[in-house]
């Protein structure tokens, strides 16, 4: 029974120096214990996770729920492998780091430092804390330096385990060679609650963006409440969801507040132990005036159903909407500044409305070292926005107030040779625009196709290789007179490099933009030339 906690940090891949926090992280592992327990033998919930879960997690579909939420097409682990930084998502995602002690430093081609220092796992006040520490000089394909820290807990109170976290990141972006620079302060504070006991299952997050641009006069205050219960019997269950969002930003001199509020109950059933299916009620309110005859209330149904084939072949098909009702799409302030940071400080800021979306696809595992998932979704729209020059460095939104139809399909392909030390992630997007006769392909600025794969391929026990290509097929852009430019497809290879001198100490080179390519995307922001970063990486 002494050892009871060394067993149970095991099954969960807890690190190892979690050993000297016995006493003060007991809680925490056996809220973890509960909650695994009662959401995999209850409701299964590894697999229905699964069509929303990256490639990896097509592995093992009975995968604790902690560690398929932490995988991410983009990072792939190996052993030994410095953990790779990444750049702060403004998007509506969970962000689920993996900390570790290590600390790296190096030097750019652009002569500005390159620093990450990240403590993993430390009991603190009766929970496991973590935080991590980056400087990053233009790594990621756009002319921006970012300065990022990061704080995380865990805290176990009975069944309950309690993630709070706080993020703030300071960027400076840079519009091509030109002087015009932004400076954008974020900052985010997030809560993460999950409870299970033998029946129900809970589920929260509070989440406040702030977002700041002190020249232009931007700024917005985000904040998002997100809960979801479910009640689980032998053969069905029952789930109530609720997303509550309350935006309140300043545009150079108006200041605007709009919320949303909608609740989702639904009802599952497990048919024949291989078919599910799902029906449910999608309910929602929101203040902000849209264009057009478009209700701030919304209610429509929504069906959807899989089935296990195989393992090599678990199919599934959803519908909302059916032609009743719509749901509005929220667009804030962050959203658009992720893709472009030069908006225009006297730009409108408007949601979009999905008035149906049919989806369907499958995943399934070929081999034990190939699986794939593919996504086929067909959706209407209303007033979507695009971006727009207004100068060279400055950009703005434009709204369509008419229906356009897009169809769009995503396949992800994971491969790894047995016995190796290569793996492979081809992640690819399609998108078509049919019977759009009265708005163009150009309105929407998207490119036809998206490719990206990722490699990672250890070449010898010492030498560890991944890289990364990036490409986007051709489109077309206008501004607000109308004047068209064809963009040409747009290719963007980055390369890694880490030689490990001993199972601490390893040295890195990092290459983006190996092409040395200068684009102008679709957002009209330029990519940067190449870069170089090199240093050293000691993990303790």
């Amino acid at each position: 029974m002494k050892y009871n906690w060394l067993l149970i940090a095991l099954f969960f891949g807890i690190p190892a120096t979690l050993c000297h926090a016995e006493t003060n992280t007991g809680e925490i592992k056996d809220a973890e214990f509960v909650i695994e327990k009662q959401k995999k033998n209850r409701v299964n919930q590894a697999q229905r996770l699964f069509f929303k879960a990256p490639s990896q997690a097509i592995k093992n579909l009975h995968k604790p729920l902690a560690a398929t939420k932490a995988l991410t097409s983009e990072a792939i682990s190996f052993d030994l492998v410095p953990l790779a930084y990444l750049p702060f998502c403004l998007k509506n995602k969970e962000e689920r780091l993996v900390f570790k002690n290590y600390g790296k430093v190096g030097m750019s081609s652009l002569l500005l430092p390159y620093l990450e220092v990240s403590l993993g796992n430390h009991a603190f006040c009766k929970g496991i804390w973590s935080t991590d520490l980056t400087f990053a000089p233009e790594l990621w394909n756009k002319k921006s330096t970012e300065a990022s820290l990061r704080l995380q807990g865990r805290y176990g109170i009975g069944s309950w385990l309690l993630d709070p976290s706080l993020h703030y990141q300071h960027n400076w972006h840079k519009y091509s060679d030109t002087s015009h620079s932004s400076r954008l302060h974020q900052t985010k504070i997030d809560l993460l609650t999950q409870q299970a006991s033998q029946a129900t299952t809970q589920d929260g997050q509070v989440s406040l963006k702030l977002l700041n641009d002190h020249h232009k006069k931007l700024n917005e205050q985000l904040f998002m409440l997100k809960y979801k219960w479910a009640k689980h019997l032998n053969n069905w269950s029952v789930k109530v969801t609720t997303y509550h969002d309350i935006a309140s930003y300043t545009n150079h001199k108006q200041q605007q507040t709009r919320f949303i509020v909608s609740a989702t109950p639904s009802l599952y059933l497990r048919l024949f132990k291989s078919i599910e299916l799902k029906s449910g009620l999608r309910m929602a309110y929101h203040n902000d005036p849209i264009p057009g005859k478009i209700p701030h209330f919304d209610l429509y149904p929504m069906v959807r159903i899989a089935y296990a084939v195989s393992s090599k072949l678990m199919p599934y098909i959803g519908i909302q909407g059916m032609g009743v009702g719509g749901s509005v799409v929220p667009l804030h302030l962050h959203h658009v500044v992720a893709k472009n940071p030069f908006i225009a400080s006297n730009m409108k800021l408007s949601h979009r409305h999905e008035y149906f979306k049919l989806y369907g696809g499958s995943k399934g595992i070929i081999t034990p070292h190939l699986s794939y998932q593919l996504n086929i979704a067909y959706r209407k729209f209303k007033n979507q926005s695009r971006i727009v020059a207004i100068t060279n460095n400055e950009i703005s939104l434009a709204y369509h107030p008419d229906e356009y139809n897009v169809l769009k399909a995503t396949g992800i392909v994971d491969y790894a040779i047995a016995g190796t030390k290569f793996n492979t992630t081809i992640k690819g997007s399609y998108y078509r625009y049919p019977d759009n006769r009265l708005t163009p392909i150009w309105w929407y600025h998207k490119p036809i196709y998206k490719l990206k794969p990722t490699l990672t391929y250890k070449v010898h026990p010492k030498v560890l290789l991944i890289s990364h290509l990036h490409l986007h097929g051709p489109t077309t852009v206008k501004d607000l007179a109308g004047t068209a430019m064809e963009l040409d497809k747009i290719i963007n290879l980055s390369l890694n490099i880490d030689f490990f001198i001993s199972t601490r100490f390893a040295a890195f080179l990092m290459i983006s933009n190996l092409l040395n390519r200068q684009h102008i995307g679709y957002t009209r922001y330029p990519d940067k030339k190449i870069n170089i970063t090199g240093g050293l990486h000691y993990k303790w």
